[in-house]
C-alpha cells in the first residue's frame, strides 16, 4: 500500500511540474507581450506593421487622423514625411521664409518643410515648390532617411535587379539602406524606386532606422485589447478631408469626406425655445450641392443634431459626420427593433415604409451616465408644382438606412454617421443628445419604444431642422409614381402625444420633443400670421378648384390648443397668443362673407380658407366643434364677448340642424356641403372627443347650450358601442369628467383617435 501511495505522489509531482513548466513557457511567449489599448481603428493585432506603428505613436513621433485611423495603405506625401522626420529628430522650429510657393505661414506643413530644408534633409523642386502634396517615392524616402540620420556608406556593395531605374541622386542612399538592413527590397529582388510609399511602409523604414541609429530602443511586441463596436464599423482606407465643427465641448465633431468642402454660411438663430447653430458647406465648389449641420441647443442643455446632404447633381457623394469622445467606460445601444412594428396600410394614405429610429445609446463615464437617441438616415427627392398663386411641395421617399456605427478603443469612442447621396436627392439624419438620462428608468424607455412600435405611423421618426416629415395621403400633389409622398404635416409636427406623456411623467425625452416642436412650428409659420398648409389636396382641388397655400382650420385650432397647453407646462406667458390669433381669424370670417349662414346669428365657418383664391368650402362637424371650442377658450381667457358671440352662432347652427347631422345608424355625417347637403362617413373617435370638449366648455360658460351636445354624445357613443369600435383614452377620461362613463363604447382602448 505504501508503495502504491509513493507511486501516486511521484505521478502527481511530475504532473504539477509539467503544468508549471507549461505556464512558465506561456508567460515568456504569449503572456510576455505587453498589453495595451488599440489606438487606431485600422491597426489591430493582425496588422503586419502593428508593433512599429504603435511604438512610433506611443513616442509621439507619428499620429493618426482625427477619426483615430492610421490609414496604413494611404500614400504618404512629401509634406507629411517632412513633418514626421522633424518630429522624430526633434528638430527646432525654423522661422518662416517665403522659400516655397506651396508653403505659407498657415500651412500645416510649415514646420516640417522649413526644418527639414534647413537640415538639408529635403530640397525644394525646380519649380520653386516643396511638393507638400506630392507622393513620396521609395527612392526619395531613402535619401531623406539617410540624410536625416546621417547614415554612412559602409562600402559594402549592394544591388537590386532594377538598379538602373534608381535616380542617380538617390542610388547611394538606397544602397546605404540595404547595407544597414533597413531594406532588403521586394521579393523579386527589386527596389521599385519610383513607386509611392504608404504610411505603413514609411513607419517601418523610420522605425528600423531609429533602432539602428540608437534613436529608439527596441521593445517587445505588444498585444492590443479587442475594441467594442456597434453596427458595421468600417475603416476608410483612403485619405480624407476633415473639417472640425465648433459645436461645443461635449465631444469633437468632424465632417469627413474625399470631396472638397468649403464653408459658405455660418449662422446662429435664436428661437423662443432653442438656439440653432448652422454650418453649410459647398461640395466640390458647387453651391447647389451642400452639406448642412444644425445643432439645436435646448434650454435644458440637451441638443438635436440635424445633418442634411443636398445633391441635385447626378454624381454620388458620401460625407460622414464623425464624433470622438474620451473617458468612455462603457456604452450600449438599446434598439427600437426589439419591438416589432405594427404594419398597416390605411385607406387614402397607403403604406408608410418608414419604420423607427435606430435606438437609445447609453454611455457611462467616470462622472455621469448620458443618453443619445439616434435616428436613421432618410433619402428622398424633392417634388414641387408651381401655381400662379403659390406652390405645393412634397418629397418622394427613396430609402431609409441605419447609418450609425461606433468603435470604443480603451476610453476613446469614435462614432460615424455615414450620409450617402446617390445623386438627385436629399439625405437627412438626426440625433438627440443629453448629458444625462433621457429616460429616468429602463421601464420608461421601453414603454416609449413599445408604444412607438404599436403606433409608429402616428409618431415622428424622420426629423429635420425644418420639421418632421411623415406619410401624406395619396390625394396630394405633387406625388411620384411610387405613391411615396412625404411632407411636413402640421398635425404631426405639434407632438400632441409627447405633451400628454410629459404632463404624466415629466420625462426629459418628451420635454426635448416639445421644445423641438415649438421651434419647428415657428419655422413653418415664418412671417405669416397663421399656419398655411404647403401641400395641395387634390380632393379639395377637384371640389373647389383651389391649391396650396391654404388655411386648414383644424390644423390651426389644434396648434393653438397645443401651444396653449405649452403655456401651462412650460410657463411661457405668450403661449396663449396663438389662441387669441386663431380666435380672431374665426371671428373675421363673418365680415369677409366666408360663412355658411342658416339665419341671422346662426352660421358655420368653412373648414378651409384659400389664401389667394375666394371660395366657400364645406363644413365638417369636427372642424366646427374645434373652432367653437377655441372661441370658448379665448372668451374664458381674454373676456372678449365677440368670441362668445361667434361661438354661439356656431352652436345655434348645429342645434338648428341637429337631426340632419345624425345619420340613421346614430353616427355623425362627416360634412355639410355649401349647398346644404350632408355626406361622408365621420372619423371614428375624433368627433366624439370634440363633442365632449364642447359639452365641457359650454358647461363652464352657459349650461343652457349643453343639451344638443349631450344628445350628440349619446348618439355617437351609441353608434360606436353597437359596432364595437372602442374608444380612446381621451374619450374615457372625458366621459368620466362629465359623469357619462355609462356611455363608454364597447371595444378596445386606443391611444390615438381613429
Amino acid at each position: 500500500m505504501r508503495k502504491l501511495f509513493g507511486k501516486i505522489k511521484v505521478v502527481l509531482f511530475i504532473s504539477l511540474l509539467f503544468v508549471l513548466i507549461t505556464l512558465a513557457s506561456l508567460s515568456f511567449s504569449h503572456f510576455g507581450a505587453a498589453v495595451q489599448d488599440q489606438r487606431f481603428s485600422d491597426i489591430d493585432n493582425t496588422f503586419w506593421a502593428k508593433d512599429e506603428v504603435m511604438q512610433l505613436a506611443d513616442e509621439g513621433i507619428i499620429a493618426g487622423y482625427p477619426d483615430f485611423q492610421f490609414r496604413p495603405s494611404a500614400v504618404i506625401t512629401r509634406g507629411q514625411a517632412a513633418n514626421l522626420l522633424a518630429s522624430a529628430l526633434q528638430l527646432p522650429d525654423t522661422p518662416y521664409e517665403p522659400i516655397f510657393t506651396d508653403v505659407s505661414q498657415e500651412s500645416s506643413f510649415l514646420r516640417g518643410a522649413m526644418a527639414t530644408y534647413q537640415e538639408k534633409i529635403f530640397a525644394g523642386k525646380p519649380d520653386g515648390a516643396f511638393g507638400v502634396s506630392d507622393p513620396l517615392t521609395r527612392e526619395q524616402m531613402a535619401s531623406a532617411i539617410v540624410s536625416a540620420f546621417n547614415l554612412k556608406n559602409t562600402g559594402t556593395a549592394s544591388g537590386f535587379t532594377d538598379e538602373n531605374e534608381i535616380g542617380i541622386s538617390h542610388k547611394q542612399s538606397v544602397n546605404v539602406l540595404k547595407q544597414y538592413g533597413i531594406t532588403t527590397g521586394k521579393e523579386d529582388g527589386s527596389f521599385d524606386p519610383k513607386s509611392p510609399v504608404t504610411r505603413a511602409t514609411f513607419a517601418v523604414f523610420l522605425h528600423r532606422t531609429m533602432i539602428q541609429s540608437g534613436a529608439l530602443k527596441e521593445r517587445a511586441a505588444v498585444k492590443l485589447t479587442e475594441p467594442e463596436t456597434i453596427g458595421p464599423f468600417e475603416a476608410v482606407p483612403h485619405s480624407e478631408q476633415f473639417i472640425e465643427l465648433p459645436l461645443g465641448e461635449e465631444c469633437k465633431v468632424f465632417l469627413r469626406s474625399d470631396q472638397q468642402l468649403q464653408l459658405i454660411e455660418k449662422r446662429t438663430q435664436a428661437h423662443g425655445h432653442a438656439t440653432d447653430q448652422m454650418y453649410t458647406y459647398s461640395v466640390n465648389g458647387q453651391d447647389s450641392v451642400t452639406m448642412t449641420v444644425v445643432k439645436r441647443q435646448l434650454p435644458n442643455s440637451d441638443y438635436f443634431l440635424f445633418t442634411e446632404l443636398r445633391n441635385p447633381e447626378t454624381t454620388p457623394i458620401r460625407i460622414d459626420l464623425v464624433q470622438t469622445e474620451d473617458e468612455i467606460k462603457s456604452n450600449a445601444l438599446e434598439p427600437f427593433s426589439k419591438f416589432s412594428a405594427k404594419k398597416e396600410v390605411k385607406k387614402l394614405v397607403g403604406e408608410d415604409v418608414t419604420t423607427f429610429p435606430v435606438g437609445l445609446l447609453e454611455t457611462v463615464t467616470d462622472d455621469k451616465i448620458s443618453q443619445e437617441l439616434i435616428g436613421k438616415s432618410y433619402r428622398s427627392r424633392e417634388l414641387e408644382i408651381n401655381y400662379a398663386q403659390g406652390s405645393s411641395r412634397t418629397r418622394e421617399f427613396l430609402a431609409e438606412e441605419d447609418v450609425y456605427s461606433s468603435i470604443v478603443m480603451g476610453g476613446t469612442r469614435v462614432s460615424v454617421f455615414a450620409l450617402q447621396s446617390h445623386g438627385d436627392d436629399v439625405t437627412d439624419q438626426w440625433l438627440l443628445s443629453s448629458g444625462t438620462k433621457l429616460f429616468s428608468t429602463d421601464e420608461q424607455r421601453d414603454n416609449w419604444m413599445h408604444e412607438f412600435a404599436l403606433h409608429s405611423k402616428k409618431r415622428n421618426q424622420w426629423y429635420t431642422a425644418k420639421g418632421a416629415y411623415s406619410k401624406m395621403a395619396e390625394t396630394v400633389e405633387p406625388i411620384a409614381a411610387s405613391g411615396r409622398a412625404y411632407g411636413r404635416n402640421l398635425l404631426m409636427m405639434k407632438e400632441d402625444r409627447a405633451m400628454e406623456l410629459y404632463q404624466q411623467t415629466q420625462e426629459r425625452f418628451y420635454e426635448d420633443l416639445l421644445h423641438n416642436a415649438f421651434v419647428n412650428l415657428q419655422l413653418f409659420k415664418g412671417e405669416e400670421q397663421y399656419w398655411e398648409t404647403e401641400v395641395t389636396s387634390t380632393y379639395l382641388k377637384d371640389l373647389y378648384g383651389f391649391t396650396a397655400p391654404f388655411i386648414d382650420t383644424r390644423f390651426n385650432e389644434q396648434i393653438a390648443l397645443f401651444l396653449n397647453k405649452a403655456g401651462d407646462a412650460f410657463e411661457h406667458p405668450d403661449a396663449s397668443e396663438g389662441l387669441r390669433n386663431y380666435a380672431d381669424l374665426l371671428v373675421a370670417q363673418q365680415e369677409k362673407g366666408n360663412i355658411s349662414g342658416l339665419k341671422p346669428g346662426a352660421y358655420y365657418i368653412p373648414d378651409y380658407f384659400p389664401v389667394k383664391q375666394k371660395v366657400v368650402t364645406h363644413t365638417s362637424m369636427n372642424h366646427q366643434l374645434g373652432g367653437m371650442n377655441i372661441l370658448l377658450l379665448a372668451y374664458q381667457e381674454f373676456g372678449d364677448t365677440v368670441y362668445l358671440e361667434t361661438a354661439s352662432a356656431i352652436e345655434k347652427a348645429i342645434a338648428l340642424e341637429e337631426k340632419s347631422w345624425i345619420r340613421d345608424d346614430g353616427d355623425i355625417w362627416y360634412k355639410r356641403t355649401p349647398d346644404g347637403e350632408f355626406a361622408g362617413r365621420d372619423y371614428t373617435h375624433l368627433t366624439l372627443e370634440d363633442l365632449i370638449d364642447s359639452y365641457e366648455n359650454w358647461l363652464a360658460v352657459d349650461e343652457a347650450k349643453t343639451p344638443v351636445f349631450k344628445r350628440m354624445i349619446e348618439s355617437k357613443a351609441g353608434y360606436l358601442d353597437k359596432n364595437k369600435k372602442g374608444y380612446t383614452t381621451k374619450i374615457k377620461e372625458g366621459l368620466k369628467r362629465i359623469d357619462m362613463s355609462n356611455l363608454l363604447p364597447n371595444g378596445i382602448e386606443h391611444t390615438d383617435a381613429l
